[in-house]
C-alpha cells in the first residue's frame, strides 16, 4: 500500500485522508486536461485555464433508498466544475448490493465490486469530464434526460482513455497492459450488458446513435438508470479508437462551431469510425 502511494507521488502523510479512488481520478483528470487542451484548442475559449479549475470530490449517500442507484455512479457537474466520484466505504451497503446486482454481471463479491469501482474512475472521469466541457461551451440539451448530452459524453470516453494512457507524466498509473486490461473489462460488461436488449430496446440504441443523439431513447429506457448507462457504455466501445487523428474528429463534431442548442445543427454520426464492439472482445 505505501509502495503504491510512493510510486504515484502521493505523500504517506496525506495517505489516511485520500482514497484511492480520490487520488487516481484525480491523475486521470490531469490526463485528461492535457489531452482536451490539446485537442480543444481553437474550439472553446480559455479551454486551457477552465480545465485547470475542475474539482474531484466523493458523493455523500442521503440516506434515501430511491436515490441509490444515482449515487453509485460518477456525476459532473458544469457549474461547480466537479467530478463526483462513489467512494463505497463511505456509501452504505445498500449501495454495495445494488451494484452487485446490477453492475457485476454474475462476479458477485465484495472484492470485484471494489475492483470494478475503482476501474471505473478511468473510463467514468473520461466521460464525465466531457460533460464539464459541454458546460464550458455553453451547450443546451433540451431533452428531459439529457440524451444528447450523454451520448456526446459517451462517443469518445474510452478512447479518450486509451490516448491518456500513453503520456509519459501517468506511467506510474497505467503499468504495462493496465489500460487494456481496464478497457477489456469494460467492454466485456459492455457487451454483456447489451446482449440482454430486446429488439425494440437494440432499435432505440440504433436511432440515438444514427441520430448523433439527436433522437432520445423513449422514456421509459432513459427513467431506467441502469439500461440507459448500458447505452453509453455500448457506444463508447463502438466507437473505440487508438488513432489520435480519430479522436481529433470526434472531439471536433463535439465541440468545433458548436455551441447553444445541439438539435440546431444537424450532424451526420462519423460512420468510419464505428467499428463495432464485437471486434474489441
Amino acid at each position: 500500500f505505501v509502495v503504491l502511494h510512493n510510486s504515484i507521488g502521493v505523500d504517506s502523510n496525506v495517505v489516511v485522508r485520500l482514497t484511492l479512488g480520490m487520488i487516481f481520478t484525480r491523475r486521470v483528470l490531469e490526463g485528461c486536461r492535457r489531452k482536451l487542451e490539446e485537442l480543444l484548442q481553437g474550439s472553446i475559449k480559455d479551454i486551457s485555464k477552465v480545465l485547470q479549475e475542475i474539482k474531484v470530490n466523493s458523493i455523500q449517500g442521503s440516506g434515501a433508498d430511491f436515490m441509490v442507484q444515482y449515487e453509485v455512479g460518477f456525476m459532473a457537474s458544469s457549474a461547480e466544475k466537479t467530478i463526483s466520484y462513489p467512494n463505497i466505504d463511505k456509501l452504505g451497503e445498500a449501495h454495495v448490493k445494488f451494484i452487485m446486482e446490477n453492475y457485476q454481471l454474475g462476479r458477485k463479491s465484495q472484492g470485484r465490486t471494489r475492483r470494478d469501482v475503482f476501474f471505473w474512475c478511468f473510463d467514468r472521469t473520461c466521460h464525465e469530464i466531457t460533460h464539464i466541457v459541454q458546460g464550458l461551451a455553453e451547450q443546451k440539451d433540451k431533452n428531459a434526460y439529457s440524451m444528447s448530452a450523454e451520448h456526446d459524453a459517451s462517443i469518445g470516453a474510452y478512447s479518450l482513455l486509451w490516448a491518456i494512457s500513453k503520456d509519459p507524466k501517468l506511467k506510474a498509473i497505467f503499468p504495462p497492459g493496465f489500460a487494456s486490461e481496464v478497457l477489456l473489462k469494460t467492454v466485456a460488461d459492455d457487451l454483456q450488458s447489451s446482449s440482454k436488449w430486446d429488439e425494440k430496446v437494440e432499435k432505440e440504441y440504433t436511432t440515438w446513435v444514427d441520430s448523433f443523439g439527436c433522437e432520445a431513447p423513449s422514456n421509459k429506457t432513459c427513467e431506467d438508470n441502469v439500461l440507459a448507462s448500458s447505452f453509453c457504455g455500448r457506444l463508447s466501445s463502438d466507437y473505440f479508437t487508438k488513432d489520435d487523428k480519430e479522436l481529433a474528429k470526434i472531439f471536433s463534431l463535439l465541440f468545433k462551431d458548436r455551441t447553444g442548442d445541439v438539435y440546431a445543427k444537424k450532424i451526420s454520426p462519423p460512420k468510419s469510425i464505428f467499428r463495432g464492439i464485437k471486434r474489441l472482445v
